[in-house]
């Protein structure tokens, strides 16, 4: 297996991969997400920004089988914050055949790697607080929990 950056070709197997995604995503939480497919616009355009990049796991046949879509920035201007330069994983997906294999701790090493080589001073991800498994590999990965996200449902009336 080989970890590399996404090309144009590569479009049609990481929307698959996002479709995998997303069904997952729209089981664990129904109330917020529904299956869906990932626009190719917005893909082609995290793959061709200078701070941005998705990395593809690609099997020794080319069969992709895994991608993380990650993106550096800087913390907001806030008379709070410290000034610092981050890299945040936006997506990453893994084929279900494939999970529990090393592909996904292969991805996050590739990430870990592509962000220090553009200065990022830390690594952030979100995570569905149902998806157990993710974060169990995120925590064996040497990721904590720095802040919490809450919802309140206001209903209808």
């Amino acid at each position: 297996m080989k970890i590399e950056p996404a090309m144009h070709k590569d479009l049609g197997a990481i929307q698959a991969l996002y479709e995998q995604l997303y069904a997952r995503m729209a089981q664990l939480q129904p109330q917020n997400f529904r299956p869906a497919r990932q626009n190719g616009e917005f893909l082609m355009y995290m793959m061709l920004g200078e701070d941005s990049d998705i990395l593809i796991a690609r099997e020794d046949g080319g069969r992709i089988v895994g991608f993380a879509l990650v993106r550096c920035q800087n913390t907001p201007e806030y008379p709070s914050f410290i000034p610092r330069r981050y890299a945040v994983l936006m997506d990453l997906a893994v084929e279900e055949s494939r999970r529990r294999q090393g592909v996904g701790r292969a991805l996050l090493e590739a990430v870990k790697a592509w962000a220090r080589e553009r200065g990022a001073e830390f690594l952030e991800l979100g995570v569905l607080s149902q998806n157990l498994p993710a974060i169990g590999l995120y925590e064996s990965f040497g990721f904590s929990e720095s802040r919490r996200v809450m919802e309140l449902e206001l209903g209808g009336s």
